[in-house]
């Protein structure tokens, strides 16, 4: 089993800076970095791509807070309604994507994009990802923040109450396998399209699985809304797969 440890805090004066954030900033600019080297390589602005970047994390970062309290935390919101207004107070990561995807194509249509090359800065987007959750979920793991059900399993992490999944952890470990498998396949070329609905398509079922091991989360109709999140990922994996190949096919009919 892994050990529990408490994360490492770097104190300097007043400050206090906790390793969960370290790594998430670490994450963001990871993700800048390579959206913008990435854009450029596939012939797109990477001024554009820092902007998109920029929106569509300060939107995400926003959505998710409000569908945390909305759906996670139900009763505390009833409690203390500016829970509301404390954007610390817990995030949901599919309310991220809620928030960051309709900011970021409305970003992209307000600069007259046509629609190949709005699929173009998804498509980089969607490939970045991984690269970037590999450092928050490792920060999510360092603060044990999102607790599973008890195991005997060797992949539990040993909590103060008993072994434990580790939510954070086991996602961790399962966005370096994303990261690489995007590596191995970006040796050759693919449609516009086909990372973005790659992610979705394989992020969305280990996520709802995932969910069944959550404790403590708020579920409506027997599932959390992690869960319902992760159905409509799928979906939307299957439906940009599902295109994709049809017009690969008509394309071959063609020639």
């Amino acid at each position: 089993m892994f050990p529990y440890f408490e994360q490492p805090v770097l104190r300097i004066g007043p400050l206090a800076l906790h390793a969960f954030g370290a790594l998430v900033a670490s994450g963001f600019l990871l993700g800048l970095w390579m959206t913008i080297r990435r854009a450029q390589q596939k012939g797109l602005d990477g001024t554009l791509a820092r902007g998109l970047v920029v929106w569509m994390v300060g939107a995400g970062f926003v959505v998710s807070h409000l569908t945390h309290v909305v759906f996670s935390n139900p009763g505390a919101l009833r409690e203390n309604p500016l829970l509301l207004l404390n954007l610390w107070a817990g995030i949901s990561s599919f309310g991220g994507l809620i928030g960051a995807i309709p900011a970021g194509l409305w970003f992209l249509k307000r600069r007259g994009l046509s629609r190949s090359q709005l699929w173009a800065y998804l498509d980089v987007l969607a490939f970045v990802f991984p690269f970037a959750w590999v450092l928050g979920r490792a920060g999510c793991s360092v603060a044990h923040d999102h607790p599973g059900i008890h195991t005997a399993s060797w992949l539990a992490v040993r909590y103060p109450d008993g072994p434990r999944y580790d939510l954070g952890l086991l996602e961790f470990f399962y966005s370096l396998l994303l990261a690489g498998l995007f590596l191995a396949l970006d040796r050759r070329r693919w449609p516009t399209g086909f990372y973005f609905g790659l992610f979705f398509l394989l992020y969305g079922p280990v996520r709802f699985l995932l969910d069944t091991l959550r404790v403590d989360e708020v579920r409506h109709f027997g599932l959390t809304s992690g869960q319902y999140g992760s159905i409509v990922a799928t979906l939307v994996g299957l439906a940009t797969l599902a295109i994709l190949a049809r017009r690969a096919a008509r394309r071959d009919a063609l020639q």
